[in-house]
């Protein structure tokens, strides 16, 4: 009698280098709500990294949702991974707020550019993120996030509950490497009308994991450009514990400053580990 797998994931995901050295999908899974795109991939040096998108069929993450996901990307694969839209959090109580749970394993040689759409806190949202991350000392991981405080058309300013995110990422016998923990009160933050908060109200953080990367030279790049010399954006990158990787703190006050800007830093990550540049992929 054949017995089936129960799946316990939203969505599953494991990708493996073919004999071509292009990363394809070996096991994919998904249920309500999520869909996964087809692998799109580029011409020319760079037709062997796999372009996957992550589409949500429902309106949103709504009061009691419980997501979870979880990918692993097999000996030398190469991932750019988004998806489709923003992620909308609606009115719930904190009592029944929405949680997402990512598990994400990355193995020799592998690399990971996680770049989602932003996260919009609608009035009254409650959100709580767990993010753990596997890695292999030759892996290479770059996590963007851009989160914004409300509809700031509407005037929604700090009008949701909280947001919650925890990052572990630990090596491949789960020793711990790097714990971030950020917490963003909303409606009873007592900052919600600083001038840097009012004036740059998008917030965005980047975690970059990259072995045998001269990281000082990388600030340099990073810190010196036209883009952060402007009225909105402002950032600051500091080296991870582990002297492997970087992190980066941003606000501004467009959302699309911001992500031109952690465009720019992944491209130059490319560049100093001579993989292609970052291209442009229209939505």
């Amino acid at each position: 009698m054949e017995t089936r797998l129960k799946h316990q994931n939203n969505l599953e995901l494991n990708l493996q280098s073919d004999r071509n050295g292009k990363t394809v999908c070996a096991h994919r899974y998904t249920s309500f709500p999520f869909r996964l795109s087809p692998i799109f991939r580029l011409e020319g040096n760079d037709s062997q990294r796999a372009y996957l998108y992550i589409m949500n069929t429902s309106p949103g993450l709504l009061a009691g949702d419980q997501l979870s996901i979880s990918w692993e990307l097999e000996k030398n694969t190469n991932l750019y991974l988004s998806d489709q839209s923003a992620t909308k959090v609606h009115q719930m109580s904190e009592a029944d707020r929405a949680t997402v749970t990512n598990e994400i394993v990355i193995n020799e040689n592998a690399s990971l550019e996680f770049v989602p759409e932003p996260i919009i806190l609608y009035k009254d949202a409650t959100l709580e993120q767990n993010t753990t991350i596997k890695t292999h000392p030759t892996a290479k991981l770059f996590l963007s996030e851009i989160i914004l405080p409300g509809r700031l058309a509407r005037k929604e300013n700090y009008d949701f509950n909280y947001y919650f995110n925890r990052l572990q990422i630990t090596d491949l016998n789960n020793h711990l490497l790097f714990a971030d923990a950020t917490k963003l009160i909303g409606k009873n933050n007592p900052f919600q009308e600083n001038i840097i908060f009012s004036s740059l109200p998008i917030i965005g953080n980047v975690i970059a994991i990259l072995p045998k990367v001269n990281l000082n030279s990388l600030i340099d790049i990073i810190e010196t450009s036209e883009l952060t010399n402007t009225y909105n954006l402002e950032a600051s990158t500091t080296v991870l514990p582990t002297e492997n990787g970087i992190m980066i703190r941003a606000v501004a006050a467009k959302t699309s400053s911001i992500k031109q800007y952690f465009a720019y830093v992944l491209d130059h990550i490319r560049q100093l580990t001579n993989q292609s540049s970052l291209p442009y992929i229209p939505k």
